[in-house]
């Protein structure tokens, strides 16, 4: 469970070529952030119109 919700920020680590442990943790913060509040918008738009 834990590798498929780390998977998108750990392909973007790698297009990007990062290596370092602490800049990989950063940049996976950012994108799960992103991609956590982006469903969240998501949901509450689709709940705050139905």
């Amino acid at each position: 469970m834990f590798r498929l919700l780390m998977l998108p920020s750990n392909l973007v680590c790698d297009r990007l070529g990062i290596s370092d442990e602490h800049e990989r943790g950063m940049v996976r913060m950012l994108v799960n952030t992103l991609i956590w509040i982006t469903v969240l918008i998501t949901v509450l738009t689709l709940v705050w119109t139905l």
